[in-house]
C-alpha cells in the first residue's frame, strides 16, 4: 500500500485526539436509537458524545477540523471553541459558518455530507463535550508549581517530598482529573487546618496550573499497582439529586433555582472544564466552608463518581434553553428575511417550503439538519437575491425552534 494521503493522516491524527479524550469510554456499547423528537443529553445514559464521534469521523469533519490541536486547521479547532455552551449554540455555529464552509469544501472538492436529525443530535453532543475535557498539562511547569505552591512540604510523589499528607503516587492509576477534584474538595478543610498549623500559606490556583501539577505528579509517580480508579462521565439527573441531597442547593442556584448565598452555577460563565472547575472549588474553599459552618451545614463528602455526576449536571445546565420564546422566534423569522423564501400558512415567499406544514422542521434536531442539508441551495438563492446571510445566536435558534414548533400545533396555536 502507498503512503496515506494528507487528508487521511489528518483524520487519523484527529481520531487519536478524540480517543485520548474518551479513553475510559471506548469499551462501552452505544445502543442504536431512533431519530429523536427532541435533542438527547450529551452524557450518560444517552452517551451521545460517543455516537457523535462516529458521526464526526464518518462524515469527514476531521478533514477540516482539529481537536485539541490534532488535525488540520482549515476550520476552527472544535475542542477549543468557547461559544458552544448549548445545543442551540452548536447549531447556530454550524449555520453561521455554512457559507465559509461551503466555499472551502468546494475549493477542496469535498462533498458536503447530509445529516439526519439523530446525527445532528449526536454531533452536537460530541462538540459540546469536547469542551468538558482538558488539554494535557506540562510536567516541567508542574514540577516548579509543586514546590512553589507548597505541595512538596506535605505530600510526596515518586519517593520525594513531605510526609504530613498522603503520598500522591496513587494518581498514576486515576483515569480522570475529577478524582483529584473530589479529593481536594472532600479533604479540603483538613488540608487547610494542617497547612495553617504548619505555617504554610494556602495557595490559589490559576487557570492551567492544576493541569500542570497533575501532569507532573503522574509523570514521576511510582506505579502503586492494583486496579485503575475509574470514573465515567456523570449523569446530569443523578448529579441534580446529589446537588440537592448534599445541600449544595442551599447556597447555590442552578438556572435561578436554589440558594442565593453563592453564585448561580448554571450560568454560561460557569461552563468550564473539569479541571478548571476543580481549581475554582479549591480557590473558593475557605469561603464556602466558613459560610457552611455559619449555617450549621457540614461540608459534604464527594467521591469521584459523585463529583462527575455533579459536574455533568452543572455543565449541561444550559444545554437546552428552557427560556425559548415563540414570540421572539416569530419576529426573528420575519426580521431575518426567512419569509422572503419561505411561506407561513401560504403567506410569504414561494421559493422554499411552507414552514407551517413542513415535515422537516418539527423539532430542534430536524430543524438544524434541514438548515444544514439545504444550506447550499439557500446560499445560492441568498446570493442571487443579494440577501445577506443571516447570523444567528444560540438563543435566536432556540426561539425560532419554539416558534416553528408552535406552528405545527395547528392554526389556533398562539406563540408564547
Amino acid at each position: 500500500m502507498g503512503r496515506p494521503s494528507p487528508t487521511r493522516r489528518a483524520i487519523r491524527c484527529t481520531a487519536g485526539a478524540a480517543i485520548g479524550l474518551w479513553l475510559a469510554l471506548l469499551s462501552m456499547p452505544v445502543s442504536a436509537q431512533p431519530t429523536p423528537a427532541s435533542p438527547s443529553q450529551p452524557f450518560a445514559p444517552a452517551w451521545g458524545m460517543l455516537a457523535g464521534w462516529e458521526v464526526f469521523s464518518k462524515k469527514g469533519c476531521g478533514q477540516c477540523h482539529a481537536l485539541r490541536g490534532y488535525g488540520p486547521l482549515t476550520g476552527p479547532d472544535l475542542g477549543r471553541i468557547t461559544t458552544g455552551t448549548s445545543f442551540y449554540d452548536v447549531g447556530a455555529a454550524m449555520w453561521n459558518h455554512l457559507p465559509r464552509m461551503g466555499e472551502r469544501m468546494r475549493a477542496a472538492r469535498i462533498d458536503r455530507p447530509t445529516l439526519t436529525a439523530r446525527e445532528v443530535s449526536d454531533l452536537a453532543a460530541f462538540v459540546f463535550t469536547a469542551q468538558y475535557y482538558d488539554e494535557l498539562g506540562t510536567p516541567r511547569r508542574g514540577e516548579s508549581l509543586f514546590s512553589a505552591k507548597g505541595c512538596a512540604q506535605c505530600h510526596s510523589v515518586g519517593g520525594a517530598g513531605g510526609t504530613g499528607g498522603p503520598p500522591l503516587d496513587a494518581m498514576k492509576r486515576a483515569n480522570s482529573p475529577v478524582l483529584v477534584a473530589a479529593a481536594m474538595w472532600s479533604h479540603g478543610p483538613e488540608m487547610a487546618a494542617a497547612m495553617k498549623a504548619r505555617g504554610i500559606p494556602r495557595p490559589t490556583l490559576q487557570p492551567g496550573e492544576l493541569l500542570d501539577l497533575i501532569a507532573y505528579i503522574v509523570s514521576v509517580a511510582k506505579d502503586p499497582g492494583g486496579e485503575t480508579a475509574q470514573v465515567i462521565p456523570g449523569t446530569p439527573e443523578r448529579g441534580e439529586k446529589i446537588f440537592a441531597e448534599r445541600h449544595c442547593a442551599t447556597c447555590h442556584a442552578v438556572n435561578g433555582k436554589g440558594g442565593r448565598v453563592g453564585p448561580d452555577l448554571g450560568t454560561a460563565r460557569q461552563h468550564v472544564s473539569l479541571t478548571a472547575f476543580a481549581a475554582r472549588m479549591w480557590n473558593h474553599g475557605p469561603t464556602m466552608w466558613a459560610t457552611m459552618k455559619e449555617r450549621g451545614l457540614e461540608v459534604p463528602k464527594l467521591n469521584g463518581q459523585d463529583m462527575a455526576d455533579v459536574l455533568a449536571y452543572l455543565f449541561t445546565a444550559h444545554y437546552f434553553d428552557q427560556r425559548a420564546s415563540a414570540a421572539r422566534g416569530g419576529a426573528l423569522v420575519r426580521d431575518r428575511g426567512c419569509t422572503a423564501c419561505h411561506s407561513i400558512r401560504g403567506e410569504g415567499g414561494k421559493a422554499g417550503a411552507d414552514l407551517a406544514t413542513s415535515t422537516v422542521v418539527g423539532s430542534p434536531p430536524t430543524l438544524i439538519a434541514a438548515m444544514w442539508n439545504h444550506g447550499a441551495r439557500m446560499e445560492a438563492r441568498a446570493e442571487a437575491a443579494e440577501v445577506a446571510w443571516p447570523v444567528l445566536r444560540g438563543q435566536d435558534l432556540a426561539d425560532i425552534a419554539a416558534y416553528l414548533g408552535s406552528l405545527s400545533r395547528g392554526p389556533a396555536a398562539r406563540p408564547r
